[in-house]
Order: structure tokens, then sequence, then C-alpha cells
């Protein structure tokens, strides 16, 4: 990992203000009166249990992981990440990929599609530049593979591409639409001289508009991804390795029930790139993820969620109304609003469990509209914790983050790079 240089002191959003990001001393307390909420945070403990979490069950299911980087952007984060063997990291533009290098990263998938030549000539200087760097990105159409074929003659680029066809879903994003139609992008890959057919992708997070159970359909969409990889391989188009990738970070245990356990004419390397589940979340995974509510009978590895929201109760007009002092430029707010947990006075836990009793409903900018029981007492002043859902859209809101332990004490940073 390259040396991150510490942001300018002012820029530091919800730090204390005197503060010294270039100081050796990093220590101080979330509740100690310093901090300029709203602040978010990432805990320890949680982070750390989660990375072992995963790399554990990558293991005993035989898949590996490159977990997906636009979670984050974090250098630190994605160290924790590579520390535990994981393939390499994935990416989803080509601006990330350059990013990805910067920060040190070797073995890079980019989970997308690549027909933008200023992107397509960056990769290729990196696969020339460094012999140890390892670059796989997806092809969809006859299109990108012609554009791929003519920007790498044109530049004479000395390694061969590995690409993956990738399987879509009708109204989905990128992605062929039918068996044939990715079998027919594969043949076009094995007919250039500039790429070679390294395997099969697609992404199973996002189907909608499907007349079935969320799950059936993850189910029947993985299953015709294992058909294409059956197809291409009685066409004998794959090399001397297979790769086949799928897996977000809310189903990646129905892809290791069907992508896995091929019987190919070459062996096969299953890769899922769940990025979110070294934070988690409190409602958006936590519902669906196979390690935290969706959990089978007897599974014993569990995520939790690391990323924090703190903030002060600004005002109590109504009875059954508190204003917070946070928005949309604090909170993720696409995939459910903030939930409140505690409530901190002084210093101290006056309320362990706001769940039930309190709900935000409502975001401004920077105000949060927190529905209340009559009956609790909140006061302007009062410190509140919230679990926040959707990670991806809380770290592109914060450059610093706090890492704190289970006394709220601040032992590390984290720098996230948008």
């Amino acid at each position: 990992m390259v040396a991150v240089t510490a942001p300018p002191a002012w820029s530091l959003k919800g730090f204390p203000a005197g503060y010294d990001p270039e100081s050796s001393e990093k220590s101080w307390n979330i509740l100690d009166g310093q901090a300029l909420f709203p602040l978010v945070t990432l805990r320890e403990s949680a982070l750390r249990t989660n990375t072992i979490s995963m790399m554990q069950y990558c293991a005993r299911n035989g898949v590996s992981l490159a977990p997906h980087g636009k979670t984050t952007m974090s250098p630190q984060l994605f160290a924790r990440q590579m520390a535990t063997t994981c393939w390499g990291i994935s990416a989803a533009t080509a601006w990330q990929v350059r990013a990805m290098r910067g920060m040190g990263e070797s073995s890079i998938l980019l989970a997308n599609v690549l027909v933008d030549p200023a992107g397509i000539r960056y990769v290729a200087s990196e696969l020339d530049r460094d012999p140890e760097f390892t670059f796989l990105c997806y092809v969809d159409s006859l299109a990108g593979v012609e554009i791929l074929e003519r920007v790498l003659t044109a530049i004479r680029a000395t390694r061969p591409w590995e690409v993956l066809v990738e399987l879509g879903q009708v109204g989905g994003r990128t992605g062929a639409r039918s068996i044939s139609d990715a079998v027919e992008v594969a043949r076009a890959v094995t007919e250039t001289k500039a790429l070679r057919l390294a395997g099969v992708a697609g992404f199973e997070g996002l189907i909608h508009s499907v007349p079935k159970t969320m799950i059936q359909a993850v189910d029947d969409f993985l299953l015709s991804m294992r058909d294409l990889v059956v197809t291409i391989d009685r066409e004998a188009l794959f090399g001397p390795r297979v790769i086949v990738t799928a897996g977000g970070s809310a189903y990646f245990d129905r892809v290791v029930q069907h992508l896995t356990g091929f019987s190919l004419s070459s062996p096969v390397q299953t890769i899922l790139r769940s990025g979110g589940y070294i934070t988690h979340d409190a409602e958006m995974y936590e519902l669906v993820s196979p390690l935290a509510r969706r959990r089978a009978p007897g599974e014993t590895l569990r995520l939790s969620a690391a990323l924090e929201l703190w903030a002060t109760v600004w005002s109590r007009p109504e009875r059954s109304l508190a204003i917070v002092g946070f928005g949309k430029r604090d909170a993720s707010f696409d995939y459910g609003l903030p939930i409140p947990l505690k409530c901190y006075r002084g210093g101290n836990e006056v309320e362990p469990n706001l769940i039930g009793m309190a709900s935000v409903t409502e975001l401004n900018d920077q105000h949060a509209y927190l529905q209340l029981d009559e009956e609790l007492e909140l006061l302007p002043g009062d410190v509140l914790l919230f679990g926040m859902s959707h990670p991806c859209t809380v770290f592109d809101k914060w450059r610093t983050v706090p890492v704190v332990d289970d006394t709220h004490n601040v032992i590390d940073l984290v720098h996230t790079f948008f």
C-alpha cells in the first residue's frame, strides 16, 4: 500500500477543531466533547471480524475473492482485504483502475466492459510496463471486441488481454442478453490476436421486474451462467484455465451453490466480487446477506455493521419531532434512511435502544427529521448514534473516517478517494 498524505486539518469533516492530522497522536474519544458533529466512524472490531469471516467463508467453499473496491476506494481498507489472501481487487471504471494502480494494487478485475480508447491505452501501458500486473475485463458484444482489437493493435500492445464474456439480463445493465449471443462474442474473441478468452462473468444483484421470488430469479440467472460456461467449454474456446465470476454482497451463497463444482476440460476458478462485506450495514445487506439475517441454519460466521453515524439533536420543536444535525450530504439515503440506535448525554449512554421509539422520516441537505414517541426524553444537545444502509453511498461523502474501538476511542484513520 502506498503512503497516504494527510489532508489539511480544516478539511477533516467532523474532526475536533484542534486536531493535527500530521501528528502521530491520533487518540481522542467521539464522546469527549471535541467532535464537530456530524461524524461517520468505522468500528475496528466489526472490520476485523468481517474480513476474517469472509476469508473463512471463501476458503471453506473453495472460491476466491476480488472485493469490489468502488465500495470504499480506500487504500487502508484495500490493504485489510488483500491481507486475507484475496485474488485481487475489482473496479468499475478505467479511472478506478488507475486509482487502484496508484494505491499499489497488482491484480485488478474491471467488472465492466471497456470501450473508451483512452482507458484501453492506459491499461495496455500498465500491462506493458509491469509484467506482474494482472488485469481482466468484460466483453459483451461484437462491437466491444472490435474496439479492443482495433485499439490494442494500433498501439502494438505487447501482452494479450484476458477478457471475460459477460452475460446480462433483459432490462438490466451490460451483458449479452442470451446464451447464444454470449457464445457468439466468445467466438469473436478467439478470432482476435490481441485478446484471450479467460472465462465468463455476470452480476446477479440487480435482478428485478420478474414474476418470481428474488432468490428464484437469482438462481435462474446463475444457472444460465453455468450453462454458458459449459457451452463455451464444449466448443473448446477457453484457454488452460477458466475464470467464472459473479457475486455481490447479497447472494454470494447462491453463486457458491451454482457456479462451483464444474467438470470442464480446464480447471475453473470461481471469483466472488462482494465489496460491502467489509463494513456491512444496518439494513440493506443485513437483511439479505448469507452471513447476516439470511444465514443458513448452523452457519457460525457473522457480519456486523462497522459504519456508524454520530449526530446532535439540534431542536425538539414538537413533542413528536426532533431535528438532528445531519442530512443528505452526510449519510446514505438511496436504500433506506439512517436508523437511530442509541442516545448519549454528557458522554454517557442514556438510551441504549431507540429502535421502535424513533425513526428518521426525511432528510434535507443538513437536517434530519426524527419522529419520536412523545414520552421519549430526547433533549437538544444529546448525541445520537445511527446505523446506515448501503455503504457505497456513505463513503463517497467522507474523505477521512476515524476508526474507533469499542469504547469510542479513535485508534486509526481511513482515507477515501472518489
